[in-house]
């Protein structure tokens, strides 16, 4: 990594992306009407390389809908066959995935008061963040020691919403690191590989203006149709497991399990008290079994006849 502290090195691009809303006081599930009873949050993990190529993938599912109408990817908005057609085809491409589906049924009304005396609004938000970024920061630590043999940055890249705010979640970022650093995590079950992240490589952009941010948005809105069977109809789990070709696992291999590190299910499988049809999508990734603490179950090395997958 470069040693210059003003424009730091990385190797790898994480697009953070959503589907779902946000807010506690109302959630459906518990109330008559409220906000959606899932958040989902998408981690899309890119290869640096691969940045240039992004634009050409949003034109090639473009070009695959065979639409004269379709300019733009947006997930939720399209037809069920053009959602079959860009799942396909972002199944396909050297990137790694990782949602965090939040049901939010047990947290309705939650106050995280410690968040809130340092004056993290969306703490909620910014939570599910350190979540995902538990599990990719994981991902590209240990690829790029295996690759370069020294650990890799990768550059935060958020979809705008409204509130977002880039030096609050820096805030927040450091807020946890000083935890971790001191052994005093207050949700201890993992952490982040904080040689990673670079402060100045925490950004945020319009939807519409990165090609990343589209990608990661079809990983999200897949998963929430999975999952959702009150806003947006009845569960179609068929879009997110096409995508388990993408999907982070560990260890890395065929064999590797996704339920707890690539596809993250809070709270556990027991206390989310889903519904049947709202489960389908997770025993197909592994569930009601998961991985849990860094430590305990992310270090499993794979089996010495097993290859890792692809190239990221």
């Amino acid at each position: 990594m470069t040693d210059d502290p003003y424009n730091p090195d990385y190797e790898y691009l994480a697009y953070i992306d959503e589907s779902g809303e946000t807010g506690l006081r109302n959630v459906l599930g518990v109330d008559a009407s409220g906000s959606s009873e899932w958040f989902i949050l998408s981690l899309l993990l890119v290869p640096k390389e691969e940045e240039v190529n992004l634009p050409g993938w949003i034109g090639e599912m473009i070009a695959g809908s065979r639409s004269k109408q379709l300019t733009d990817i947006h997930f939720a908005k399209l037809p069920d066959g053009y959602k079959i057609t860009v799942t396909n085809l972002l199944a396909q491409k050297p990137v790694r995935g990782f949602v965090i589906c939040s049901n939010k049924k047990n947290m309705r009304r939650y106050r995280n008061v410690r968040a809130e005396r340092m004056g993290v609004k969306d703490w909620y938000y910014c939570w599910l963040t350190r979540v995902a970024l538990e599990r990719a920061s994981h991902f590209v630590w240990r690829r790029s020691n295996q690759k370069f043999r020294t650990t890799k940055r990768m550059k935060i890249i958020f979809s705008e919403r409204g509130g977002l705010r880039i030096g609050q979640i820096g805030a927040y970022y450091q807020w946890i690191k000083r935890q971790s650093i001191n052994d005093n995590l207050y949700l201890p079950w993992g952490d982040v590989e904080w040689e990673t992240i670079h402060p100045l490589l925490i950004d945020k952009d319009f939807h519409k203006n990165l090609p990343g941010l589209k990608l990661a948005d079809i990983l999200a809105s897949a998963f929430f149709a999975a999952c959702d069977n009150k806003q947006s109809g009845p569960c179609q789990p068929e879009y997110a497991e096409r995508l388990r070709s993408i999907m982070a696992c560990y260890p890395h291999t065929s064999s590797g399990r996704y339920s707890g590190y690539g596809v993250k299910l809070l709270p556990t499988f027991s206390k989310a008290k889903l519904s049947i049809d709202q489960q389908t999508i997770f025993r197909r990734y592994g569930y009601p079994l998961q991985l849990w603490q860094k430590g305990r179950h992310w270090e499993l090395p794979p089996a010495p006849w097993e290859r890792e997958r692809g190239p990221v």
